[in-house]
């Protein structure tokens, strides 16, 4: 472009309107959303800092009068070895997902914090530690005191100037060289709850986030030989040849998280998800009929896709944009249509310890140069942080308390898409991030499969309702929030059958789209959707750290005595004495055969009111019986007599009770 030129363009309709200026942006939507964001912010690499000024408008939902403002202050994290994270993280024994780098310390400072009247409040701002145990040194957490409280449908406007020192390696934020991923950078308010107060944590080591949606406008100023990408649409480009910089304005709605990336080694490529191309009538046809919706309430709308990839990867370009096209498409007629314009996915800069993150309409992958088509990487990962943007970026519970509600179902809801675009996927096998595939190959499973194995070792070590930062260590957090949330899923759509299953996916995603739902919510629409009193199952398998494991304990088969030994009287009996085998049930060979079977119940969790296992018992004349077990009692006992010796007998060969944590001894 030529020095001087200003490209810009804006968005139709009401984005136009809203956006035109700051001012009428920050007023247009107060009664809608708690939070507006205006924020300007300039990258200097040579020094890894960000300099910014930001406008928070706060208001007041609640009927409480609200005496003070509380902030995250994320970056403080990575200041020094006091912080909450970092003392956390030298407490990990197996493995550690964050390292203090003393060279390498990231940090964010206020500078200036004043109402829009210009009354400064820095005097009455201080650091707390809200969460317990308490950390005096831990910086994550800006209380304000205010002049006065705000009342109830009232706002609040802060001015605030800060400057950042980008980590490099601050888990999910970082550099490297002149690359730069930009996340949970800039001060913002926690969440009031109405009679509680604020819920605003420190930045624990396994945590990701809670805030209010907002609407955001963002200014990001970058050297004009990089390339950006950011939540929201781009709406504005302004080029400063003379200084050699290039501002790029963004802009969205209804978000509530905004991450950005900046890297001169990105391609820019932008492609179009048409719904006519991607979904035929005939699948219309069919989710309307499991979901019992009209199928113009499923109709998906078209979305502009935008991948920022490494050059190195750009042999990758299809992959990424086949498995983000099958994301859009299921988790659009599952759950309900993609309601943005935009979606960013990023092959984050090397070493920034910002792969496999999600924020809203933006998302990154992670990829390497060398790749094995029957391993779903990065097609796996893409595939799951999408669907992070409905399950943490539409349905936005509290992933400090309640994780699960969004790793948890969002990997549920991974395998699900997975399964259906690409069948199991072959296990990963590397070396120094060289594949060993071509040497030794490792299975192809399901998801459900590799989580129902992982899950079962942590099924007594932590419920998986607990907030994030009290699990045993990462691991217990790990396996507990993704992988055994989402066995446990997979059980109840096994035990509730799959169109009542979908039914109450959907209910549950629109029903608190665009709100902060809780484990009781997701609860009270699972007992609606199935007209059955689930309670029984999150008690034990969320609420509870209990074992489920029900096994076949004993069999024994045997032929039948044509007579007992011992004495026998000649009293009646109702019965003979001495009993005598039919001989309609006695084989060719005349002999009849007593079959006992003992199935125990090891772990301490049961099944629930009215729900039963299933016994399948084979005969080696082909016979079968069937039984059923309310795995109340620690064993019972099952007797048969049969023209043929016992062949098979197996627990649950339906395979409903995923949280079995051990199938070995099912049959």
């Amino acid at each position: 472009m030529k020095s001087g030129f200003y490209l810009k363009f804006f968005l139709a309709g009401i984005f136009g309107l809203f956006f035109s200026a700051s001012a009428s942006f920050l007023k247009a939507s107060l009664s809608e959303r708690p939070v507006q964001y205006d924020l300007k912010v300039e990258l200097f690499p040579e020094t890894r800092m960000i300099k910014a000024e930001e406008t928070i408008i706060w208001t007041n939902q609640t009927m409480d009068y609200v005496p003070d403002l509380q902030l995250h202050l994320y970056w403080n994290a990575f200041k020094n070895e006091k912080s909450t994270l970092a003392k956390e993280a030298r407490r990990e024994k197996l493995f550690s997902r964050y390292r203090v780098k003393k060279d390498e310390w990231g940090w964010i400072k206020i500078t200036s914090l004043t109402t829009d009247s210009g009354q400064d409040l820095m005097p009455a701002a201080s650091f707390i530690s809200p969460d317990e145990p308490p950390n005096p040194d831990d910086q994550t957490v800006l209380r304000i005191l205010l002049p006065e409280p705000v009342a109830p449908g009232q706002s609040i406007t802060l001015k605030l100037e800060f400057q950042a020192r980008i980590p490099g390696n601050g888990l999910r934020t970082g550099y490297y060289q002149d690359g730069f991923f930009i996340s949970q950078w800039y001060p913002k308010p926690g969440v009031y709850e109405e009679g509680k107060g604020w819920n605003c944590h420190e930045y624990h080591l396994n945590s990701e986030f809670f805030a209010d949606f907002a609407d955001f406008r963002v200014q990001i100023t970058i050297p004009d030989r990089m390339v950006v990408g950011a939540c929201g649409e781009e709406v504005e480009k302004i080029e400063d040849k003379i200084n050699g910089k290039t501002t790029y304005t963004y802009i969205q709605q209804n978000i509530h998280d905004f991450a950005w990336t900046a890297s001169p080694r990105f391609l820019k490529i932008e492609r179009w998800f048409k719904a006519e191309d991607e979904v035929s009538p005939e699948e219309y046809q069919k989710m309307s009929e499991l979901l019992g919706l009209p199928v113009e309430e499923i109709k998906l709308p078209d979305v502009k896709m935008i991948l920022l990839i490494e050059k190195q990867h750009r042999a990758q370009i299809e992959r990424h944009f086949q498995a983000l096209r099958a994301a859009i498409k299921y988790y659009g007629l599952w759950y309900g249509p993609y309601p943005y314009r935009t979606i960013t996915m990023v092959d984050p800069p090397f070493r920034t310890g910002s792969g496999g993150m999600e924020y809203p309409t933006f998302f990154t992958a992670g990829t390497s140069i060398l790749l094995e088509k029957d391993v779903l990487s990065p097609e796996g990962v893409i595939i799951h942080e999408f669907g992070h943007g409905y399950w943490y970026g539409m349905v936005a519970s509290n992933e400090f308390e309640e994780a699960w509600l969004d790793e948890g179902i969002n990997t549920y809801s991974t395998g699900k898409v997975s399964e259906i675009a690409y069948g199991p996927g072959r296990l990963p096998l590397r070396f120094n991030c060289l594949p060993l595939g071509w040497l030794v190959k490792l299975p192809a499973v399901y998801d459900w499969q590799l989580g129902r194995v992982l899950s079962g070792t942590v099924a007594k070590l932590d419920p998986i309702v607990t907030e994030s930062w009290k699990f045993y260590n990462s691991l217990s957090y790990s396996l507990n929030v993704y992988y055994r949330a989402a066995t446990c899923l997979h059980t109840l759509e096994r035990l509730l059958g799959e169109t009542t299953w979908a039914r109450i996916m959907r209910t549950y995603h629109m029903r608190y789209r665009f709100k902060q739902p809780k484990t009781e919510d997701f609860l009270k629409v699972v007992n609606e959707i199935s007209g059955k009193d689930l309670s029984w199952f999150f008690d034990q398998f969320f609420f509870q750290a209990k074992d489920f494991d029900c096994a076949i304990g004993l069999v024994e088969s045997r032929e039948k005595p044509e007579k007992y030994q011992g004495v026998f009287d000649n009293l009646p009996t109702g019965s003979n004495s001495q009993p005598q085998a039919d001989s309609n049930q006695k084989n060719e060979k005349g002999k009849i055969f007593e079959t006992m079977i003992t199935l125990r119940r090891y772990g301490e969790a049961r099944p629930g009111p009215g729900v039963t296992l299933k016994l399948k018992v084979e005969f080696e004349d082909g016979s079968l019986e069937w039984r059923e077990w309310d795995g109340q009692s620690r064993w019972v006992r099952f007797f048969f007599e049969k023209p043929a010796k016992l062949k098979t007998a197996v627990l649950d060969p339906e395979g409903i009770w995923l949280v079995d944590s051990n199938f070995a001894n099912n049959s």
